[in-house]
């Protein structure tokens, strides 16, 4: 306590000069309230944003083990598990950085707006940094790292990801999860050293302004793919998620659109690419968006919590607080997703 089970993963370097200093046990005043501030914003994301994704997340990937999944239902599923375990797990990370902070110890930074990267490597940097850093060190750099050729630099990186793929469950769900992690990764690096002997390195300013949306847009798209794959309960789950985004399973209109507007399911019915759901809302969709849009709202424009003043910070805590506190004593808990890895 307070480094809980599912991490930050620690070095015994940045802990043991921590707890040879003397002030370490005294009493502060300002280092209790900035770690307070830091666990409350933690405790908002899990409990606020990331179940309330789930609860989004849960129904579709259950569906999806014995019917096919309509093309809304199944992005809605996979956006919102995107979203979830991000709010989950650096929520979870946020309250331990925060606990530790209150008795004074500092445990290192784990999640760094990973949704903002514009491309896979990047992404790494950014998502779970301290097992980032643990599978480069004690795997990575070992297997030779990019010391002896692309080739064997490419072999690395697939065989670090699969065992990073391993790492969170024996099933092949996360060895895709790795391996397609790992494929994006030797593509990305065989990408950059082409455009680099191509000269190609240091392109127009108006050229890298258009190619900074797409390079996010791919990223972004490549990581919510495999992350059906990490969520699925097994394979046919994932790949039925990943015809239904692809639109192969139609696009489901619920009961009530249809009602509101007939000429919408007569317009699908002709082209072959309606069902109906018995318990669609019209609610329950328009919900389910704006909470979509205000989490990818939020991944991708806000500031990360260390960006955030120590006055914005103060700001947010009150209605954090007091949103989480409502969650927590009304709504229904959900443990960390972390904890089943």
């Amino acid at each position: 306590f307070p480094h809980l089970v599912a991490g930050p993963i620690l070095h015994h370097k940045e802990m043991m000069p921590q707890f040879a200093r003397p002030d370490i046990f005294r009493f502060s005043a300002e280092r209790l309230a900035d770690g307070g501030v830091i666990f409350i914003l933690g405790l908002f994301k899990k409990t606020v944003l990331a179940d309330s994704f789930g609860g989004y997340a849960r129904p579709a990937f259950a569906a999806a083990q014995t019917q096919a999944v309509s093309l809304f239902e199944s992005w809605g599923a996979a956006l919102s598990y995107t979203l979830q375990i991000y709010f989950d797990f650096s929520g979870y990370s946020d309250m331990a950085i925060g606990l530790a902070l209150m008795i004074g110890v500092q445990l290192p930074m784990n999640f760094h707006s990973p949704y903002k990267a514009r491309n896979i490597a990047e992404f790494w940097r950014r998502w779970h940094m301290t097992l980032s850093r643990f599978l480069r060190d004690y795997l990575y750099i070992p297997l030779g790292g990019n010391r002896r050729g692309l080739a064997r630099q490419q072999v690395n990186l697939m065989v670090t990801m699969l065992l990073g793929g391993l790492w969170h469950g024996a099933g092949w769900t996360f060895v895709i999860w790795g391996g397609l992690h790992g494929f994006y990764l030797v593509v990305f690096h065989a990408w950059r050293r082409l455009v680099e002997r191509l000269g190609l390195g240091h392109p127009h300013p108006i050229t890298a302004r258009i190619s900074a949306p797409i390079s996010w847009l791919a990223t972004f798209l490549a990581v919510v793919v495999a992350w059906v794959f990490f969520r699925a309960a097994d394979l046919p789950t994932a790949l039925t998620l990943l015809r239904g985004m692809a639109g192969q399973h139609g696009a489901v209109l619920p009961d009530q659109i249809i009602a509101l507007v007939p000429a919408l399911g007569h317009i699908a019915d002709g082209a072959g690419k309606v069902a109906y759901l018995a318990d669609g809302t019209v609610m329950g969709c328009v919900e389910m968006a704006l909470m979509i849009g205000l989490g990818l709202a939020i991944v991708v424009a806000a500031p990360n919590l260390p960006q955030l003043s120590t006055r914005w910070r103060y700001l947010l805590v009150l209605p954090c607080a007091a949103l989480a506190l409502q969650r927590v004593l009304y709504g229904q808990a959900s443990e960390f997703l972390y904890f089943q890895f």
